[in-house]
């Protein structure tokens, strides 16, 4: 009975992607100033319209005025989504796990949502993954080559 209230609790459909779909994450703002800093490549693990869950190494905070971009591919059209970290656990040694709440303009929620019900029913039909930044590999593997890398910049 408790999943059918968390589902009806929720607004958008959220789809569990497997394997996860690769995205560049860039903190974007924080506390209403503008960043203009680098990007680092995450995990995104599951996605609805307003929300998603992505895995890191790196360690952030749980804070409102931390605004996220996302960027990725689905069906060769790239996503563009922003929103801030509401939830957060260690998912495995060094790997970090955050739930973010998209914060977007109507629209674009509503274009994520199209996009995640069209991989909903692609994946349910064919079973093969569309074109799109699905990580063809291990998790922690891809994770800690990430790591690797931006510590020897």
């Amino acid at each position: 009975m408790d999943r059918l209230v968390t589902m009806h609790q929720r607004e958008y459909f959220r789809l569990k992607l497997a394997p996860p779909l690769c995205a560049d994450m860039t903190i974007v703002m924080i506390k209403g100033k503008t960043m203009e800093v680098g990007s680092t490549s995450v995990l995104i693990e599951d996605i609805s319209g307003g929300g998603l869950r992505f895995l890191t190494h790196l360690k952030l905070p749980v804070h409102d005025q931390l605004v996220l971009q996302f960027e990725t591919n689905v069906f060769s059209q790239s996503l563009k989504m922003y929103g801030h970290i509401v939830r957060s656990a260690q998912w495995d040694v060094g790997i970090n796990e955050y739930a973010v709440k998209l914060t977007m303009e109507e629209a674009m929620h509503r274009e994520i949502n199209r996009v995640v019900n069209r991989l909903a029913i692609r994946l349910r039909q064919k079973g093969a993954l569309p074109a799109g930044s699905f990580l063809q590999g291990d998790r922690r593997e891809f994770l800690a080559a990430v790591r690797l890398r931006e510590e020897q910049l």
